[in-house]
């Protein structure tokens, strides 16, 4: 930890506070923000990642609804810095505090769009850092500071009224090689992250992180060591060999049972013949975690998906509810039920960890499995029994190097990093996806940390569908889809569900935003902006006044498989990086 004075006064003097001061009154009365409010956010902000530390992507909003979301008009937009952009900007009382590619935090008036503050961060050789480290998804709040983990693996926190540096931490062990694009969540005053080693020849771990000070509480690695716990499984693989699993996307913190929840990805190379781990299940990968945020104490764990040799990646964000446990037996794409599940109501953790595009339900306080069922094609698990104990389909194991293998879904999924979004009053939960399937051969070379994967890919739509992008909604109750919406071409974006039963979410391979009904799935609003629409829709509310934005950009960086194959010209510019923001007509 760095701390300073005059490394703080040479922090702030080159890299924070930039900008011109506008508006400043607006932030002068900028309340702190509490773990009360991280758990229960006041309806007209939006204070963390997910809007509440559950991540459930709702908001109480519902002065914009499916009535008159076609009045929807552009009250302002900003440009933002250049890079991908697939950011989640959060709103505190008229601020919106907004993470730009590269490092850059903005505080910015949420009514004009005028800047307040900005921080630049000064790193090091962008060339050695990966390159994975530009996106910056998400920052968190908590009391009287910004807090957002950096491309060079730092825990960073600035005075949210001035954009100085209060603190920051090195949690990299000395290497380039790591960093955590999503950021991290506050949990009981602890600021726990994740991080990504997606090109690494080791693998991560993840950190809590005293809010108040930087000091590093725990460290929890994902990977066992020899003699631990699950090296078995690693098959005739050295610990040297055990590469690339991190947790890169969004933990979820649920204040009610004082527990942390995250996943983990895969290993690399792909093919279990090049890693060495023939036949091994490979413990702690693709594994949902919860633990204690005070001391990272391991309370469950279940592996949602043994021996990866296709980068599924079960590392995305699961929400926590309460729900009547009522899964359906005609659930399409039923994979199991625990027969001793249902009934009765309970606190669950549910929603689609990887990019299978499996949806998982576990009893959040002791990982007991409810359900789990199918939602795109996938061909990777055979099947799960009653427990929850995933089979992996034999035919589909990259086990000759050289010979193609088919694969459903993609490395991209199915579902990837984009965020789901659950209604608590209908019990619905909006996933965004995408079909696509492919023939997948691994290389006659030896890998290396710069190319975990060591794959060759031919892309190619599932057997009987035509369309690429997706939408399902399904209720968590019964597992059962309620309506799945689809588009010719991809949708890689993240999702918001408002109270106004509107469904907010961008495209990713286009540039088009909508506003989708809830209830049928039917779009009701759309507009075209100027980029691809890449980034996280938040709503708020000033002085009465409803606002949605979202956040689009950077270079199209997931075009290329998808322009292979769809059946409309990819039409997504790259650049042109904006936050846009939309209102209904103001009022006379």
């Amino acid at each position: 930890m760095r701390l300073t004075a005059a490394l703080f006064m040479s922090s702030v003097l080159l890299s924070s506070a930039v900008g011109p001061v506008l508006a400043q009154s607006v932030i002068d009365n900028l309340p702190p923000v509490t773990k009360e409010m991280l758990a229960n956010p006041p309806a007209g902000d939006w204070v963390s990642y997910g809007h509440n530390t559950l991540n459930w992507r709702y908001s109480e909003l519902d002065q914009i609804n499916v009535d008159n979301a076609k009045g929807l008009q552009l009250v302002w937009a900003r440009a933002l810095d250049p890079g991908v952009v697939q950011s989640n900007a959060l709103e505190l009382n008229g601020v919106i505090f907004i993470p730009n590619p590269g490092d850059v935090i903005q505080a910015v008036n949420a009514v004009t769009g005028d800047l307040i503050w900005e921080y630049r961060r000064e790193l090091p050789d962008r060339s050695t850092l990966q390159a994975l480290g530009e996106r910056k998804r998400g920052i968190a709040l908590y009391e009287d500071k910004v807090i957002f983990s950096s491309w060079d693996n730092f825990i960073v926190a600035l005075d949210a009224k001035t954009g100085q540096l209060a603190w920051e931490t090195d949690r990299g062990g000395g290497t380039d090689l790591i960093m955590s694009a999503t950021g991290p969540v506050i949990a009981d005053g602890v600021v726990v992250t994740g991080s990504s080693c997606q090109f690494s020849e080791f693998a991560c771990y993840v950190t809590g992180h005293d809010a108040n000070t930087g000091e590093e509480l725990w460290r929890n690695e994902l990977i066992p060591r020899p003699g631990q716990e699950g090296d078995e499984t690693w098959g005739a693989s050295s610990f040297d060999q055990r590469w690339m699993t991190g947790v890169w996307g969004q933990l979820t913190y649920d204040p009610v049972l004082d527990m942390v929840y995250y996943g983990s990805s895969g290993a690399g190379p792909a093919s279990e013949v090049q890693r060495n781990t023939v036949g091994g299940s490979l413990a702690g990968t693709n594994t949902r975690w919860a633990v204690k945020p005070k001391t990272g104490e391991v309370v469950w764990k279940h592996q949602v998906l043994p021996r990866d040799n296709w980068d599924q990646e079960c590392t995305f964000e699961m929400i926590v509810t309460n729900t009547d446990i009522k899964p359906a037996a005609d659930m399409d794409g039923k994979l199991a039920i625990n027969p001793n599940a249902s009934g009765e109501n309970r606190r669950v953790l549910t929603g689609v960890p990887c990019k299978t595009g499996i949806f998982w339900q576990f009893d959040a306080a002791t990982g007991e499995f409810i359900y789990a069922r199918s939602t795109n094609i996938q061909d990777i698990i055979a099947s799960i029994d009653d427990t929850g104990l995933v089979a992996i389909n034999e035919d589909r194991i990259l086990d000759e190097i050289g010979v193609p293998s088919p694969m459903c879904p993609t490395y991209l999924g199915g579902r990837d990093w984009p965020p789901t979004s659950y209604n608590p009053k209908s019990n619905v939960m909006f996933v965004p996806m995408n079909n696509m399937c492919a023939d997948v051969t691994a290389r006659d070379q030896e890998p290396t940390g710069l190319d975990v994967y060591n794959v060759d890919l031919a892309y190619h739509l599932p057997e009987g569908k035509t369309n690429i992008g997706r939408i399902d909604a399904i209720d968590v109750g019964t597992g059962k889809t309620l309506w799945s919406y689809e588009q010719p071409e991809t949708l890689y974006a993240p999702s918001t569900a408002t109270a106004g039963n509107l469904l907010f979410i961008g495209e990713g391979g286009g540039r088009d935003f909508h506003a989708i009904d809830q209830t049928t799935g039917e779009v009701v609003w759309k507009t075209r902006l100027a980029s691809q629409v890449t980034g996280h829709p938040i709503t708020y509310e000033v002085d009465g006044r409803q606002y949605v934005a979202v956040t689009a950009g950077g270079p199209f960086i997931v075009g290329d498989p998808w322009a292979a194959v769809t059946t409309v010209p990819v039409d997504a510019p790259s650049g042109s990086n904006a936050i846009y923001v939309f209102a209904l007509p103001a009022a006379n």
